[in-house]
């Protein structure tokens, strides 16, 4: 089940259910963030960017062909596919994502940037289509 109980994720097969889930979790991670949970809202972001490469897949058939024999829930090799395929210029930006996610949930007391944080899922999720280019940097009180 998702993170609001809501939606069964296991479920989920259309883009666009994918595209409102990357949103959904891009919006509370921001409100985690301003409430000062920051272990909740990098898990949310992390949730997000993996929606947002559903999404992408869903919609270009040639990923979705390319990601076939790979678990779609397997966020890994699903980043590397599309960074394979031109998505992403960074091969190792979901790598360094991950590390800075499992620290957070290993070290409480962890502290990280959370404005590049943000701004940078930002970046990966307009790289997928789920936010606009033109959308301002975060503005996440914190």
């Amino acid at each position: 089940m998702s993170y609001y109980g809501l939606i069964d994720m296991t479920k989920m097969t259309d883009a666009r259910t994918a595209l409102l889930c990357a949103q959904l979790h891009l919006r509370a991670a921001k409100r985690h963030l301003e409430k000062g949970f920051s272990a909740k809202a990098i898990v949310t972001l992390h949730d997000a960017v993996l929606f947002g490469m559903r999404y992408y897949v869903a919609r270009h058939k040639r990923c979705a062909s390319l990601a076939k024999d790979i678990e779609l829930w397997d966020a890994a090799r699903l980043f590397h596919v599309l960074a394979h395929e031109g998505v992403f210029d960074d091969i190792h930006a979901f790598n360094r994502f991950s590390l800075l996610v499992e620290r957070a949930l290993w070290q409480e007391s962890y502290s990280f940037d959370t404005r590049a944080t943000v701004a940078e899922v930002e970046m990966m999720l307009v790289k997928l289509g789920v936010v606009r280019s033109t959308m301002p940097p975060s503005q996440v009180n914190i």
